[in-house]
């Protein structure tokens, strides 16, 4: 029997601090979901609407984002952070070779510069995305 479910990155996640996204989540399916704070719902029917079609993923959306888009600033204002992890090779006792995963999470502005090119040629990868709680509160709409 093979069972798939299509949900398993399709999850929000709160601590004390911040608000965690999984991969596949579309703009959309955070408008309807329950726990995901009132407040980044309105920053995406305000704001973020403008800039993208509310039916695509959230990481394909940073992907194309621009550091002029207002989109960025917005995200920047809510402190967005990006989990990656990627696969180096580290040298072992007796000179043996081994794979290594590395988790990192990067901040925005990083993660644009740095790792977006990476993603899209598939040798990272996007785990979720978070936003801090102290900067949505911050933010007037």
């Amino acid at each position: 029997m093979n069972t798939q479910n299509n949900d398993d990155f399709k999850y929000v996640i709160q601590d004390t601090s911040c608000v965690y996204f999984g991969r596949e989540l579309t703009y959309t399916e955070m408008m309807d979901k329950e726990d995901v704070p009132f407040k980044w719902k309105a920053i995406i029917s305000a704001y973020i609407k403008k800039d993208t079609d509310l039916n695509v993923k959230m990481t394909d959306h940073l992907l194309e984002l621009s550091p002029e888009a207002f989109s960025y600033r917005i995200f920047e204002q809510v402190k967005m952070t990006v989990r990656i992890c990627y696969q180096t090779q580290k040298k072992g006792f007796g000179k043996t070779i081994k794979n290594k995963w590395i988790h990192k999470a990067v901040p925005l502005k990083n993660f644009c510069s740095a790792y977006s090119n990476s993603v899209k040629e598939g040798s990272v990868m996007i785990e979720d995305i978070s936003i801090s709680k102290l900067a949505l509160m911050v933010v007037s709409i």
